[in-house]
């Protein structure tokens, strides 16, 4: 959806327009607008770059916060391919240049607030890699640590408005009847008809209760009915899709290593061949 500013918003920013995360298949730009504040998000990130957003935030090590660039976050290479379940390093340089494309630009009542989420990222020699999350963007982050729980079920969401939808149900944890409009405007599911928006809702919604963030649902004329867990059984099944998430990482990362090791052995005896038939040509 595009957009322009309206001065109507200039108004105070609360936390709940963190909860939105900047995720989009094809968009260019992404406007969010509520009663509080409007939003433009450019250059959003793909399914994969959020999951590698996510890593950074999950398993970076801090090494070095300044006030004026942000914070400096390491984090083993191997691991960041493993998030992304790709084994290509093109890729990686690609997912982690796309972080220090995407832009926010906050329009609320002292003003503007722009910045973008990554200063930039080094892919080191000693297997580590090393991003820096902006200061703006970490300061952005400070009001959203409530909700860092729910990155466990985030991971393994795989529609863009899965996880819109998530991220609003999650800063909205007391409702269990939602209006239909309501949940394809969070979902930003635009574009199509009323049928047709009604059926990508219905997929968002299967995919929450197949992650397990919620029991069940069902439409009405106009409305969704939601079947919640309790948070207590929600915080549970978060650290079981957490420790999920570590085991399937630390396979992939395995599967990587055996691979790099295969590759020396072949190579060490490529060269010992070729240093045999280099001694039969020198006889």
């Amino acid at each position: 959806m595009r957009g322009k500013f309206d001065e109507k918003y200039a108004v105070e920013l609360p936390a709940d327009v963190l909860r939105f995360p900047p995720v989009s298949l094809h968009e260019k730009e992404i406007w969010i607008t509520t009663e509080y504040a409007q939003v433009k998000i450019e250059n959003p990130l793909t399914i994969t770059a959020w999951r590698v957003l996510l890593g950074l935030l999950r398993y970076g090590k801090a090494e070095k916060m300044d006030p004026t660039l942000g914070l400096r976050v390491s984090i083993e290479t191997y691991r960041l391919l493993g998030i992304m379940k790709n084994s290509s390093w093109k890729d990686l340089k690609e997912t982690l240049k796309s972080l220090t494309e995407c832009r926010y630009e906050i329009r609320y009542k002292r003003g503007w607030v722009v910045f973008v989420v990554s200063g930039g990222f080094e892919i080191e020699k000693n297997g580590k890699t090393s991003v820096v999350l902006t200061a703006d963007f970490m300061k952005f982050l400070e009001e959203y640590a409530s909700l860092w729980y729910y990155y466990a079920f985030a991971f393994f969401l795989r529609r863009p408005t899965a996880i819109n939808l998530h991220a609003f149900l999650t800063a909205n944890s007391s409702i269990s009847r939602v209006k239909i409009e309501t949940a394809i405007e969070r979902a930003r599911i635009s574009k199509v008809n009323i049928t047709q928006a009604k059926k990508y809702l219905q997929m968002a919604l299967s995919e929450l209760v197949e992650v397990g963030f919620l029991k069940g649902y069902r439409l009405e004329e106009d409305a969704i009915v939601l079947e919640r867990y309790p948070m207590e059984v929600l915080r549970i099944r978060a650290i079981e899709l957490q420790r999920q998430l570590d085991k399937e990482i630390q396979e992939f990362i395995e599967k990587l290593r055996q691979a790099f090791r295969e590759s020396k052995r072949k190579k060490r005896e490529k060269d010992k061949e070729d240093g045999r038939n280099q001694q039969d040509i020198n006889q």
